[in-house]
């Protein structure tokens, strides 16, 4: 997942704007979901001052049916995505049009909807829903599947009042803000090193600055 995750964010050269693509993104309709941890909504949100990832995304109702046609991302009100993070649901849409290419849903939300189940299943269930990203790596035509999960970790929406606040809401967390706490984190540690070195490799011979 760290691996798939890393090749995602290579899919435009990195020497491209941060939240720039051309043509630019397609527009999308983004629900967001209460929290059922910590109560987090589309206020809550909304009033943290965090942007959508793409001027062209907008936010709709979670209850609201209407979405003017556009394709949906659904995510958790506690959790926010750099641009670049969501490259691939972009240029899926642009891709394979917004019919194909119609709904997602971030690991945290995904992982809300699994339940209760082993830590091991819920990492299985998670990388099957992210395999349509491969298409995207190996041009093969975007398979049908119930339900696509981005691969990419979130960061916590925070206001940040205090260091420790603000180094919460800058760290990555690969299951969402609050399942990637469990185990006191070591789950969440692993992973991040895996994506850097993923990373790393990725830019070895390439990079103009140390990784």
């Amino acid at each position: 997942m760290a691996r798939r995750e890393v090749a995602a964010h290579f899919l435009i050269p990195a020497d491209q704007p941060p939240g720039v693509i051309r043509p630019p993104a397609p527009p999308m309709a983004v629900r967001i979901m209460s929290c059922p941890d910590c109560g987090a909504d589309a206020d809550r949100f909304q009033s943290a001052g965090i942007a959508l990832p793409f001027a062209e995304w907008r936010i709709v109702a979670a209850d609201d049916p209407d979405t003017g046609g556009l394709p949906t991302l659904a995510v958790l009100g506690c959790e926010w995505f750099a641009p670049r993070a969501m490259l691939p649901v972009a240029i899926a849409i642009e891709r394979f049009g917004p019919v194909a290419a119609a709904a997602f849903r971030s690991r945290a939300v995904a992982v809300t909807e699994l339940g209760e189940l082993p830590f091991d299943a819920v990492l299985a269930a998670l990388d099957e829903q992210e395999s349509w990203a491969d298409a995207l790596l190996t041009g093969d035509v975007l398979p049908a599947q119930p339900a696509r999960t981005v691969p990419a970790a979130s960061r916590l929406v925070s206001p940040a009042t205090t260091w420790a606040a603000y180094r919460a809401s800058v760290t990555a967390r690969f299951l969402g803000p609050h399942a990637s706490d469990a185990d006191q984190g070591r789950w969440n540690e692993v992973y991040l090193v895996n994506r850097r070195d993923a990373a790393v490799r990725t830019l070895e011979g390439y990079a103009s600055c140390p990784a």
